[in-house]
């Protein structure tokens, strides 16, 4: 399976800069030595031709190989065609005149019969992928290893003409022959068969290279199409080569054909340069068209044709990454079974943050476009990204018009329970005193006792109107948590708690009142929750602690419940729009059996943005009066029972 190896997995980039500059450095060194040794060995007058001729067979490979070096994709056969054309180099050497590097040059042209079919056979990917394309250039091998190399120790003199020896009677002799005298089987048998066997072999790798151009996919056959040409007519060029010199070597129409077949090296790398740029084009325009038509951000099954459209496989699958140990739905969410290779199909995994995200299952047919295959992942990796984006921003707008309309709900059921309480409750005692004041003013003229009496009375009752007002007023937004803060508002609100209350809290500083304020009616409402729902409950735990994010937590010891049979009322879903409001979370965690515990945290500090803010300040302007919405229910609490309140202990 193919993916994106992270950076880290990556050999440092100056090491392969290196080693590219070193190979650079020798194949140059390679060119100017071919051609030293032409103009130090050849006749008068062909230098020039032969110098060029030379500098093409060695120079073109290695520059073509130099070139796909440096591209990742390619980097494999580069280097391939780099070594091959440092082999070639050594059959260059022929054209010596001294014995010993005339015959490494002699035993260079075998080892190119090998090298050549090998190329073509392993372009593009650089390896030889299939049974047969091993067999084949292993068989060329075996022809090379049991029938020429040992010739090299039996012959006076090699075969002329050859190809890059320009030399025909006047070659020098074999430096590694160790007998006394040639053996007759050797040219009686030896040459002939290994010429006929190289002529069959070649014939079966342009039959194996025609195969694979009628089954590859089109962007393949863009990419193999120049290199079949130029072999099948380098083998042809090789056989007729082989034929002429068997049955008429002294043919005018040799030497033309032999160097002809020794520049289709330097033809075949060019092909091989034009089939790797055609490819390149092929993709870049694919991917352009992918681009468009992936600008609407399609759902999955969408995403999926266009994929197999574009890149010309209509089988191709998309399978997605799911929660789980190697879990994977499609598109329809179903599950499916974990992307694995076959013979036939191939799998280039997705990944985002070196996690799988998604799978591409396509045609082996496409095995050697695996960049392809990769880019065009995270084309649809992004698209997907986009389109989720898109759903989550249109969730959160939804959230944040409910919300609001929540938030405008809670205003104005707050303002008809203040104008309530205001009625029902302070406006009836200020209008009962003044009535009762005008009695005490007759009363003091008539019975000055009476009157005096009555007044301090009323002064009472004036005492019992303030603390009502007050009462309220707390209920809208405490003074202690606007003069003192959070710790010392839970900590008033803990004392009353009807339930054991302790709070803990560390490294606290002042925070917006924005925040404060959610922080704190979210701890009042968790609080009375408990009181309300929490059976059993004898003890309750507030935390609050400053560590980058104003985090609090709210633990009881109660019954619990499970998330399954309870859903969230209005008090839960106040808290949950408060924090948001302010940039924050919350999450319930329950146990039956093991109490709840309520956590909620607010970033602070740099990390509150100033759009957060004015939205706070916008809402609190359409709401008029929103904070008290939460807050009413605190006036539960001044009624209730007293409760211990800590500041110096642990939080659960």
């Amino acid at each position: 399976m193919h993916r994106v190896e992270p950076l880290s997995a990556l050999r440092p980039r100056w090491r392969d800069d290196a080693a590219f500059v070193s190979a650079a450095g020798l194949g140059l060194c390679l060119c100017v030595l071919s051609v030293v040794t032409v103009v130090s060995s050849a006749q008068p007058g062909d230098e020039s031709v032969i110098s060029l001729a030379v500098t093409l067979v060695v120079g073109v490979p290695i520059a073509v190989g130099l070139w796909a070096w440096r591209k990742h994709e390619d980097a494999r056969f580069g280097r391939l065609l780099f070594g091959a054309g440092c082999l070639f180099f050594v059959a260059t050497l022929a054209e010596s005149s001294s014995e010993i590097v005339y015959s490494i040059g002699r035993v260079g042209i075998w080892l190119t019969a090998l090298a050549v079919p090998a190329l073509l056979l392993a372009f593009p990917s650089g390896v030889l992928r299939t049974t047969a394309e091993r067999t084949i250039v292993g068989a060329l091998a075996g022809v090379l290893s049991l029938l020429l190399v040992p010739t090299m120790f039996m012959v006076e003199a090699y075969p002329t003409p050859v190809p890059f020896a320009s030399c025909s009677s006047d070659c020098p002799a074999n430096a590694f022959m160790v007998l006394d005298r040639q053996p007759d089987f050797v040219k009686a048998f030896i040459y002939p068969a290994s010429g006929t066997a190289t002529v069959l072999l070649l014939l079966v790798v342009a039959g194996i290279l025609a195969r694979r151009v009628r089954q590859a996919t089109s962007v393949m056959r863009r990419t193999l199409a120049p290199m079949l040409v130029v072999a099948i007519v380098c083998g042809l060029l090789v056989a007729a080569y082989l034929l002429v010199r068997r049955f008429s070597p002294n043919a005018a129409a040799l030497d033309p054909i032999g160097w002809a077949s020794a520049l289709c090296i330097p033809g075949i790398a060019v092909a091989f340069l034009i089939g790797l740029l055609r490819r390149r084009f092929f993709e870049a325009q694919a991917l352009e068209r992918l681009a468009f038509r992936l600008r609407n951000h399609p759902e999955a099954e969408e995403l999926r044709r266009v994929l197999a459209e574009v890149l010309g496989d209509p089988s191709l699958e998309i399978v997605y990454r799911a929660p789980g140990p190697d879990s994977w739905v499609d598109a329809a969410g179903l599950r499916v079974d974990p992307p694995r290779e076959t013979g036939r199909r191939w799998v280039t995994r997705v990944h985002s943050e070196d996690q799988p995200v998604a799978a591409l299952i396509y045609d082996s047919a496409f095995s050697e476009q695996r960049g392809l295959m990769t880019t065009a992942g995270s084309f649809a990796l992004a698209s997907l990204e986009n389109t989720r984006l898109a759903t989550q921003v249109e969730a959160s707008l939804n959230e944040l018009q409910e919300s609001r309309a929540r938030i405008q709900a809670a205003a104005d059921s707050e303002r008809l329970r203040i104008e309530r309480d205001l009625h029902d409750g302070a406006q009836q005692r200020l209008v009962a005193l003044r009535i009762r004041l005008e009695l005490a003013a007759k009363l003091a003229e008539g019975e000055p006792g009476r009157g005096s009496a009555l007044l301090f009375e009323l002064g009472r009752e004036l005492e019992e109107a303030l603390e009502e007002v007050r009462s309220l007023a707390r209920g809208v937004y405490p003074s202690v948590l606007a003069d003192q803060g959070l710790e010392e508002a839970l900590a008033a609100v803990a004392r009353k708690a009807p339930i054991a209350t302790t709070v803990d809290a560390r490294d606290l500083s002042r925070y917006p009142t924005e925040v404060e304020s959610a922080v704190y009616f979210c701890c009042l409402e968790a609080l009375q929750n408990v009181a309300k729902h929490a059976k059993g409950a004898s003890s309750i735990w507030i935390s609050l602690v400053d560590d980058g994010a104003l985090r609090f937590a709210v633990v009881d010891d109660g019954a619990g419940f499970s998330g399954e049979t309870v859903t969230a009322g209005t008090g839960v879903i106040s808290m949950r729009d408060r924090l948001a409001a302010v940039g924050g979370e919350l999450k319930i965690h329950s146990t039956p059996g093991e109490g709840t515990q309520v956590v909620g945290a607010v970033r602070v500090g740099e990390e509150i943005s100033n759009e957060v803010v004015k939205r706070l300040r916008s809402l609190k302007t359409l709401a008029n009066g929103g904070r008290q919405g939460a807050g009413a229910s605190g006036d539960e609490h001044s009624q209730s029972k007293p409760a211990v309140a800590t500041t110096n202990q642990r939080p659960v």
